[in-house]
């Protein structure tokens, strides 16, 4: 195979990959993409229940997409989350203390207080 033919599969390819990615991005990840946690902040969890949450994306158009996502919590002693669906989360409160738990798709972040008693 020639150069000229290795080089001209090359950019087809990379031309093609940049195009689905900038598509991607463009309809879930710009400034405008909103992340956010059900129930809000300002909520107290007792040791050894089990709370249920919801992740909302909405994209630029301010239509909810459903698309994956991380859940963490920090300090991680405070609790753990066990997978409902694609958008809900089972939180089990596990110690006391006060921390944030945290929502991620994409780069974006979301976060909200917990405290844990």
């Amino acid at each position: 195979m020639s150069y000229i033919k290795i080089l001209f599969l090359l950019s087809f390819v990379c031309l093609v990959s940049c195009f689905y990615g900038c598509t991607k991005r463009d309809k879930l990840t710009n400034n405008a993409m909103v992340l956010q946690i059900e129930p809000a902040d300002g909520i107290s969890y007792s040791v050894g229940n089990i709370y249920q949450l919801k992740s909302i994306i909405r994209n630029s158009a301010k239509e909810e997409v459903d698309e994956p996502v991380s859940w963490s919590v920090f300090p991680v002693e405070l609790g753990e989350f066990y997978f409902v669906t694609s958008r809900t989360v089972n939180f089990l409160a596990k110690q006391s203390g006060n921390g944030k738990i945290y929502l991620s798709c994409q780069g974006v972040v979301a976060s909200v207080d917990i405290t844990v008693s």
